[in-house]
C-alpha cells in the first residue's frame, strides 16, 4: 500500500523532507513504532532544489532525535508502505 496519509503533502515536481511514526513487527513477533526519515525528492524537480535538499539533508537529521532510518524517495511508487517498513526492520 501507498502512503496515503503522507504523499498529498509531498508535491509532484518538488523536493521535502517527511518524519513518518511507522508500526513495525520485529523478530521477537513483538510490535513498536520506529521514526523513518523520508526524503522526497521527484524526478521531476529541478536541479537545484534537488542539490538543496540533497546537501542539507544530514544537517537536519543531526538536529532530528529518535530517527531510526532513512528512506529515499524519488517518484510516487517508492512511497511504498509495506517497503518503508521494511526498512525500519518489520519482519
Amino acid at each position: 500500500p501507498t502512503c496515503e496519509v503522507s504523499t498529498p503533502k509531498l508535491p509532484d515536481g518538488a523536493c521535502r523532507y517527511a518524519v513518518l511514526d511507522v508500526e513495525i513487527n520485529t523478530k521477537s513477533g513483538a510490535t513498536t513504532n520506529k521514526l523513518i526519515f523520508i526524503a522526497w525528492s521527484d524526478d521531476n524537480a529541478s536541479v537545484k532544489p534537488k542539490m538543496l535538499y540533497a546537501s542539507s539533508k544530514d544537517a537536519l537529521k543531526k538536529t532530528l532525535s529518535g530517527i531510526n532510518e532513512e528512506y529515499q524517495a524519488t517518484d510516487r511508487g517508492d512511497l511504498d508502505l509495506t517497503e518503508i517498513k521494511k526498512k525500519a526492520g518489520s519482519v
